[in-house]
């Protein structure tokens, strides 16, 4: 326990004690910190001038910046309702993983296709073998046939109902963008009269890449649409005036749209993530709300204190504008350490999340002030007459530093609840931590896993073409692992030698748990039953030539086998992104090579390059952790001049973010609640989601924290007593942080409720954390920490001890 926190001590003293007249800071030795707020003398001190003076300059030129932002939203404005055009659906890969180059050689050797759109037909009481159904589908391949860049055209089986078949179009280009590929070949699909009897339904990779692009701009604007009148009642309710209220949505109606124009600018030249729209939207709408609400709170406070609108403006700068400041760039360090990943993907995030952060930043701190200095006390017009009473600012006090009335002397319902938490400071920590602990406990058994198209809802077409084709042809949807193997001299693979090196690969792929079937130049497609030339009689027909006037054999050949390279394809009865799954492609990995007989083999398909995509994402992910614990502690270390204070910060938002990976488990891997959501659980989390997470929430927490404790610094730097300088910080801003909370969480549950799993995970982590952060964390665990810490909190290697304070022991 430290001297200057007797817990014999009453808040009644306590009070009591604490200056009539705001002090001057001082270090002891006769210099100034430059951080008092002048407030004694209503003149700045320090630092403050500068803030002060940058404020009063963009009261000055407040039309010619408004005209500025003008100009730059209507500038951004075409380009940002097109983002969504030049983002992509795609990215969940490594380029330099094993699997990816197994993918490149199969394109390159192989002549496998780019892109292969898949066309499912289906009639609802037609059989395939009917007339009509046969002509409708022959129309249709003979129009693909014609279609630009079609390699070629397969027609599938009978599905197991008899009324359904496929046709793979294969493309020897990739296209340039999903959704204008995917508009474009439509146009060939039978439509409207045409589409009898059998309904087409488009799916494969480019369609459900522009589905997910379609969904994300989608849920976006229904989340808007649904969040924003519910956040412009609640404004309404906190500012009590419908001029007020509509200023927060007004900065975020220009941060935003100018946000997505950048975006789009960078991404017409660099691959970026469909989801960096739904983050941008959800972030840009969150902090721009935020700092509106701060910055227009303290406005108002400012006015109320007496001062002119140009001096309201200045002081507004110079005190939310700074914790605004220090805000941003902590939010921006999160998004900055996402391009440390390594991954075009989360590079785009970072950037796309970062561009966000600075364009509402910038609002805030030069187009808000701006328009709060135009409108001066008309701030306060159209007022709701019940609702003022209750949330007004009050009439104007002069800045003489009059005696408090009684009221303010008691104290509201925060600052009680500080001195209440900071009676029993040690039971306080003790039962919140061990609620966030037990909330992130669920994170010990993450399992991580990559979005497939199960992560759309079932009413896409490009879902919906994709289970009639697994539920008719089972074999279509195994999602096999690939084994490439090539000879390391260069030599055919259909010689002798190779062959017998291949049928021992073979061999031992068989003899793997999970695995369910191989398929090779040894071992053939179909039943297992069936009789299969012997090893001898294989390498007498591969090396005479002679395979190639057996129809089946010569197809196997020509699609699996080019020179000095083969595949071998197998198939595991494992669901992909199980452990069981990942376990497997270890296996293989690790003794495929001893097993080839000098061959080289590699590791491909779907499974492996989710599993090299994570474990490259978690491989680098310190690296961002480290330059985010690091660069925001040095932030706070400036900001604060406290060793102390940083510290803590870090370690409380470590819990909030635990406690939000913890509900994500609990939710999306083992399906609490999924009906509610409206999704079904896939048995994991989403691969990116923990690393997104940590970087944006670690930003976002702080937040909260800088605004809380940029006021409580400023009432110590007044005081010198640190318990009533956390009474009194929280006092002046729990309503506001509370409130700015409820407004981001309206926000973020729009986003949990919508379409596509990803959105819904960002959402409901966001919301999860902030209301942790801004509950229990803000209002609990910081002034018992506080509590416990004393006078130490402001303490700084270098600098003078903090001062006794007046309730301290002799």
């Amino acid at each position: 326990m430290q001297l200057d926190e007797r817990p014999d001590i009453r808040a009644e003293e306590l009070l009591r004690d604490r200056p009539a007249q705001p002090l001057a800071p001082s270090h002891g030795d006769g210099r100034d910190d430059g951080q008092d707020d002048g407030q004694d003398d209503g003149q700045p001190h320090g630092l403050y001038r500068l803030g002060v003076g940058y404020g009063r300059l963009i009261y000055k030129l407040r039309w010619v910046v408004l005209a500025l932002w003008v100009v730059g939203l209507l500038a951004a404005a075409p380009f940002a309702a097109q983002v969504s055009s030049v983002l992509t659906g795609s990215g969940y890969s490594f380029s330099g993983s094993e699997s990816v180059k197994v993918n490149t050689i199969l394109a390159d050797k192989l002549h496998q296709p780019k892109t292969t759109l898949m066309v499912v037909f289906q009639s609802a009481d037609a059989h395939v073998d009917d007339v009509s159904y046969q002509l409708e589908v022959n129309n249709f391949i003979s129009a693909a046939k014609a279609y630009p860049h079609v390699s070629s055209v397969v027609a599938g089986g009978v599905g197991q109902d008899q009324k359904t078949t496929y046709v793979a179009v294969n493309f020897s280009a990739s296209p340039g963008s999903d959704q204008q590929f995917v508009s474009d070949f439509k146009q060939i699909m039978p439509q409207g009269a045409d589409a009898t009897p059998a309904r087409a339904y488009l799916t494969g990779a480019a369609p459900v890449s522009a589905a997910f692009n379609q969904l994300s701009q989608h849920d976006t604007e229904q989340a808007e649409l649904k969040g924003l009148p519910i956040a412009l009642a609640v404004l309404l309710i906190v500012f009590g005036s419908v001029v007020a209220g509509l200023l927060p949505l007004l900065l975020a109606a220009f941060a935003v749209p100018v946000a997505l124009g950048l975006i789009y600018a960078i991404a017409a030249h660099s691959s970026m993530s469909v989801f960096v729209l739904n983050v941008a939207s959800i972030v840009g709408l969150g902090i721009s709300i935020d700092y509106s609400l701060f910055m227009t709170r303290r406005f108002r406070e400012e006015l109320a204190r007496g001062r002119s609108v140009r001096d309201a403006v200045g002081w507004t700068v110079a005190t939310a504008g700074e914790a605004i400041l220090f805000s941003g760039l902590t939010v921006m360090i999160g998004f900055i350490g996402l391009m440390l990943i390594g991954i075009q993907f989360m590079t785009s995030f970072g950037v796309g999340g970062a561009v966000t952060v600075a364009a509402a930043a910038l609002a805030a701190l030069t187009l808000l002030p701006a328009m709060l200095g135009i409108l001066g006390p008309r701030v306060n017009a159209l007022r709701v007459p019940i609702l003022w009473k209750l949330v007004g600012v009050g009439e104007k006090r002069d800045l003489s530093g009059e005696e408090p009335t009684a009221a303010e002397e008691r104290g509201g319902f925060w600052r009680k609840l500080a001195l209440g938490v900071m009676a029993h400071p040690i039971i306080v920590v003790a039962l919140v931590t061990t609620l966030l602990l037990g909330l992130g406990w669920p994170l010990l058994s993450i399992n991580l896993g990559t979005p497939a198209i199960t992560g759309i809802p079932r009413t896409v077409e490009a879902r919906q073409g994709n289970d009639i084709l697994t539920a008719q042809f089972p074999e279509t949807n195994t999602n096999p692992i690939i084994v490439l193997a090539q000879t390391k001299d260069g030599s055919s693979m259909l010689s002798a030698t190779n062959v017998a090196k291949v049928a021992q690969l073979t061999q031992w792929l068989n003899a793997q748990p999970h695995v369910s079937g191989v398929t090779s130049i040894t071992q053939f497609p179909g039943d297992p039953q069936a009789p299969t030339p012997s090893l001898a009689q294989l390498e007498q027909l591969y090396g005479t030539g002679a395979y190639q006037q057996a129809p089946g054999l010569g197809q196997l050949v020509a699609q699996t086998t080019s020179g000095d390279t083969t595949v071998i394809t197998v198939r595991a009865d494992a669901p992909i992104d199980s452990a069981t799954s990942k376990a497997l492609v270890d296996s293989l990995r690790a003794g495929d090579n001893a097993h080839a007989g000098g061959l080289q083999a590699s590791i491909g398909g779907e499974q492996a390059v989710s599993l090299d995509f994570s474990r490259y994402l978690y491989g680098n992910f310190p690296r961002a952790i480290i330059f985010i614990l690091v660069a925001t502690f040095l932030l706070l270390l400036i900001m604060f001049r406290s060793l102390l204070i940083p510290l803590k910060a870090i370690i409380m938002n470590a819990l909030s973010v635990s406690a939000a990976y913890g509900v994500l488990v609990m939710v999306f891997q083992w399906g609490f609640g999924q009906k509610l959501l409206g999704f079904e659980s896939e048995g994991f989390v989403e691969s990116i989601i923990p690393i997104l997470m940590f970087c944006i929430l670690f930003g976002l927490s702080m937040d909260y924290e800088v605004f809380l404790l940029s006021r409580i610094r400023e009432e110590w730097l007044k005081s010198h007593n640190n318990r009533w300088a956390v009474a009194r910080g929280l006092e002046m801003t729990g309503g506001v942080i509370t409130n700015a909370a409820l407004l981001f969480v309206i926000v973020t549950g729009a986003f949990t409720f919508t379409q596509l799993m990803v959105t819904k995970e960002i959402g409901l982590g966001m919301t999860v954390a902030v209301l942790v952060d801004a509950t229990v964390i803000r209002t609990l665990l910081v002034p018992a920490t506080m509590r416990l810490v004393g006078r130490w909190n402001w303490w700084l290697p270098g600098l003078p001890t903090p001062p006794k304070q007046v309730d301290e022991r002799a």
